[in-house]
């Protein structure tokens, strides 16, 4: 009997080790998400004629109109792809390439392009361009299509990586305030605009003397 039982604890203790659920040593890793890569768009001088030189089928309000059917679209790094999402400078240039309109890939070149111009002067459609959140930077890092600019302030439409995160329309508030850099004009009606405007008031003091 003594024999016996130590067989029958050594093959209890077999039985058991076998039936056992494996320990799995692996640790699970953090997985990371990889951002969508746009490829490296190369913006030549020809390019930047046709932005200088928007022709007259497309105007200011179309292109809004155009741009608020995307408020909503999630934020995406390096996109511009709406089915992806958009990053600040991937919006802005889907929504210019949607009119055939020739802009850069990167937010940091619309300082090349256009006219240029202070915020006091922005119309609907212009760019507005703003430094990055990095603080004492002054290169461009951020930019929106102007999309009003009245008696209740500047307004634009943009994806930020913020609490909208994607597509919004925001104010020109404080922390704007701070970034801001220059309006950049490629629409020429606004100009036209702008002359027009004055138009009316000269014809009214000449017809009053």
């Amino acid at each position: 009997m003594k024999k016996i039982l130590p067989f029958i604890l050594l093959t209890g203790l077999s039985v058991t080790a076998l039936c056992a659920k494996p320990r799995n040593k692996t640790k699970h890793r953090k997985q990371h998400h990889v951002a969508f890569v746009h490829p490296k768009v190369e913006y030549t001088a020809a390019d930047r004629a046709m932005a200088d030189s928007i022709g007259e089928n497309v105007n200011p309000d179309q292109l809004l109109s155009y741009a608020q059917k995307l408020i909503g679209t999630p934020y995406h790094f390096a996109s511009s792809n709406p089915g992806y999402g958009f990053d600040c400078s991937g919006f802005v240039g889907y929504v210019f390439r949607s009119f055939n309109i020739a802009v850069p890939r990167s937010s940091c070149e619309y300082i090349n392009i256009g006219e240029k111009l202070s915020l006091t002067e922005a119309k609907p459609g212009d760019i507005i361009l703003f430094t990055g959140t990095e603080r004492r930077s002054r290169r461009i890092g951020h930019i929106g299509i102007i999309m009003s600019n009245d008696d209740d302030g500047v307004k634009f439409i943009h994806s930020t990586s913020g609490k909208e995160h994607g597509v919004t329309i925001s104010a020109m508030d404080e922390r704007y305030q701070h970034r801001f850099v220059r309006i950049v004009r490629l629409f020429k009606q606004n100009d036209e605009a702008q002359i027009l405007a004055s138009a009316p008031k000269e014809q009214g003091l000449a017809a009053g003397r």
